[in-house]
């Protein structure tokens, strides 16, 4: 892995947000709400801290079909609540870009490329350990090419390319279906690799207006992953116990 230049954070989060004709204006302004809030919330922030560096950098990329992709955040150092704020306060200011068709397995090939020396791009700026990739949407995949085949086959295929490449982690924030069959589409299809000794998951959110929710628990998951990359610990068991604390609480929301 060349390593040779950059600012040293213990993660480099690239958030892949869902800009596809299926989200419509308020479900569009709940989900970019809801990131906002996930970045200025303290446990956020101090799993953010918890690494060997306290640092990482984030990304996001709105994406919708097959060369619909575009940067809503370029690369941001998040070391402290004053720089989260910020990151939160540029997310406020992007518009949306797209409103097409839904293109997951385009989106992480275009997003795989954007982290730098790691992954054998150009330099974004920043080193690190552990690359992770987080993918939001509503629906499943029907643009990824090649056309005439099956989409899905197509998406495991971007997964496989990223993970090989060198991304350590793609995550999955599926929307308005926690449990059922888009939360299983994510599970076999989008997700994998790991960081920290944690395997690749979704976070489902029950609907837009939950995001929020889902998001803090995910963000507190896979930067306390990154942290633990960056170190090359093995996590404690009061880790083990908040992970496995935040999936409990998940379940019990989703069976009330």
């Amino acid at each position: 892995m060349n390593m040779s230049y950059g600012i040293s954070v213990d993660t480099e989060l690239m958030l892949l947000v869902d800009v596809s004709g299926s989200v419509d204006s308020t479900e569009y302004s709940l989900m970019m709400d809801g990131y906002q809030r996930a970045f200025r919330n303290s446990s956020v922030i101090d799993a953010i801290q918890s690494g060997e560096n306290g640092s990482i950098a984030a990304s996001v990329v709105f994406w919708s079909g097959a060369s619909d992709q575009q940067i809503g955040v370029d690369w941001m150092l998040i070391d402290g609540a004053e720089s989260a704020n910020r990151f939160a306060d540029s997310l406020s200011q992007t518009a949306r870009p797209f409103s097409g068709m839904t293109a997951i397995g385009s989106g992480v090939d275009y997003g795989a490329g954007l982290f730098g020396s790691e992954t054998g791009g150009a330099a974004n700026g920043f080193e690190s350990i552990a690359q992770i990739i987080d993918v939001s949407g509503d629906g499943t995949d029907n643009n990824t090419p090649p056309d005439n085949t099956d989409r899905a086959a197509n998406v495991r295929a971007s997964r496989d390319a990223a993970l090989s490449n060198g991304v350590d982690m793609i995550n999955g924030l599926p929307i308005g279906n926690a449990g059922g069959a888009l939360e299983q589409y994510y599970t076999d299809n989008v997700i994998g690799g790991s960081a920290g000794g944690v395997d690749a998951f979704t976070q489902a959110a029950l609907d837009f207006g939950d995001v929020e929710n889902a998001l803090v628990m995910k963000l507190q998951r896979e930067v306390s992953a990154g942290a633990v990359a960056s170190t090359g610990a093995v996590p404690e068991p009061s880790a083990v116990m908040l992970m496995s604390g935040a999936l409990g609480l998940l379940l019990f929301r989703r069976n009330r």
